[in-house]
């Protein structure tokens, strides 16, 4: 956080709490799109340094990024980071009605995978926007592939530095009865953190 203050426990729980408001909203819209059960719970938020982002998934494994930046009354960059093997499962519960599997690399598989990043980080922004008032509107989102261990290499060069601190959003996601391995971050800019504890009435 900004002037080196560390969050509390209560920080953190309202966070969750936030976090909890959007995987709400985005289960809904997801259900919508693939006409499946769609569940999704904040079960833990914390905060980690910006490098240890490869490690929450193992850095050998081989990930699919979504990211958008966020511009308003704070700025950053939010993420949703999921691995190859629950992105095919979730790519074949999209495309359910089709005989043939699809392959990663296709753009309509990717256009997929973009879409659910894209609910999934506008729900958790949206969920701040009405909770507390303050604008924030996300950019066009996009998409990348690599082993998790280069993330942090691509995040520094395609989305420039930000604060050291990551906050992690421990997401459960299960699509059809189907657990997916995905994690969400949001990366702040320096003050963000702050300007949202202020409107949840939790720093002065």
């Amino acid at each position: 956080m900004a002037d080196g203050r560390k969050l509390t426990q209560i920080h953190l729980d309202a966070l969750k709490e936030l976090g909890n408001i959007g995987a709400g909203n985005a289960a809904t819209a997801l259900s919508q799109i693939v006409e499946q059960t769609v569940d999704i719970s904040v079960p833990e938020v914390s905060i980690i340094p910006l490098q240890q982002i490869p490690e929450v998934v193992g850095p050998e494994r081989y990930v699919f990024i979504v990211y958008s930046g966020v511009l308003g009354d704070i700025s950053g960059t939010m993420l949703f980071l999921i691995t190859e093997e629950s992105a095919s499962e979730l790519i074949s519960v999209l495309n359910r009605e089709s005989n043939q599997e699809m392959d990663l690399s296709s753009d309509v598989a990717r256009s997929a995978l973009t879409e659910v990043g894209n609910i999934l980080c506008g729900s958790y922004l949206n969920a701040l926007t009405q909770m507390l008032g303050i604008l924030l509107v996300p950019s066009v989102p996009d998409l990348a592939n690599d082993m998790a261990g280069a993330i942090l290499d691509f995040i520094l060069i395609e989305i420039g530095e930000v604060a050291d601190d990551v906050v992690f959003i421990k997401t459960e996601l299960s699509v059809a009865g189907t657990k997916l391995d995905g994690h969400m971050f949001f990366l702040p800019n320096p003050g963000a953190l702050d300007t949202i504890l202020k409107s949840m009435g939790l720093l002065a």
